[in-house]
């Protein structure tokens, strides 16, 4: 229980920096914003957690190295397709990764997810096309591509961090992968990126806000927690983001709310509570 209230923590803070991040992509390139927030994420795990960080392994660093360029390839792909897409459109897709995960661990690794986990999935995708709103109308694009390579990086990230968290120490694990996409969006941001100034104070509690909550908090609690949760049911949790997201939106930016919307926010909800409530519907159908 406490691992899924990790996992809803993430969704939360997750949905609600969508105005942070719309405030730091005004100001700093894509991969430099990656850049400031996972090596101040990686600086603070090792104040806290610094003689754990000592003794980590070869082999949590590798994991971590892995799981760090996974996420670092699915975020840089996912902005480069906004280029060519609205970003509902681009939200709709990328949340597809949630029907991923469980047909992935099907398909492949030869573990039945279970029906009413595959069901609330669908329920959930279902419920991020009502939410993205109509833009999903139009031809598949190289931004559609992009997007779809973006989902299914994230959907073998999650599948990963459940295999990885099995031998390896989460925290140590966390700042591998803090330390690999710091090193990764780094090299591309001085490769491919122009910027004025390194920190712009103006937007420095904004930066803070998704450092120490969002990136710090956040992602190490989901490698923590999915030590303890299966992967097909941590994506449909965190895909409670979406929801998050749109209300911030509401409350801080005014933004209006289509029925289509809320109708969205409230499928997904409900495929939340299915997957929360999986073994008691297991239970009352094997009854029946």
């Amino acid at each position: 229980m406490l691992a899924e209230l990790g996992l809803l923590y993430c969704a939360f803070f997750w949905g609600i920096s969508f105005v942070s991040m719309k405030i730091l992509v005004g100001v700093y390139p894509a991969c430099w914003i990656l850049f400031l927030r996972f090596s101040a994420g990686a600086a603070m795990i090792y104040l806290f957690f610094h003689k754990r960080v000592k003794k980590f392994i070869v082999h949590d660093f590798n994991s971590g190295v892995v799981l760090g360029f996974l996420l670092f390839v699915a975020i840089a792909v996912q902005t480069v397709g906004l280029k060519y897409i609205g970003g509902g459109r681009s939200a709709f897709i990328s949340a597809t990764y949630v029907l991923m995960v469980p047909l992935i661990t099907w398909l492949l690794l030869k573990k039945f997810p279970g029906w009413i986990t595959l069901a609330a999935a669908c329920l959930c995708v279902f419920g991020m096309y009502l939410l993205t709103g109509d833009e999903m109308s139009g031809t598949f694009n190289f931004g559609d591509f992009l997007t779809v390579i973006c989902a299914l990086t994230f959907a073998v990230q999650v599948i990963l961090i459940e295999k990885y968290t099995r031998g390896c120490d989460p925290i140590t694990l966390s700042f591998a992968e803090f330390v690999s996409l710091a090193f990764f969006a780094l090299a591309s941001s001085l490769m491919f990126e122009t910027r004025s100034e390194l920190i712009n104070v103006e937007s420095l509690p904004e930066l803070l806000f998704t450092t120490v909550l969002c990136t710090f908090g956040c992602y190490m609690i989901q490698i923590c927690a999915q030590k303890f949760v299966k992967p097909s049911r941590a994506t449909i949790i965190m895909c409670l983001e979406s929801v998050f997201g749109l209300l911030s939106s509401v409350i801080l930016l005014d933004e209006a709310v289509s029925f289509r919307s809320g109708l969205g926010c409230v499928f997904i909800f409900i495929a939340v509570l299915a997957a929360e409530f999986e073994p008691y519907l297991r239970t009352c159908f094997a009854r029946s």
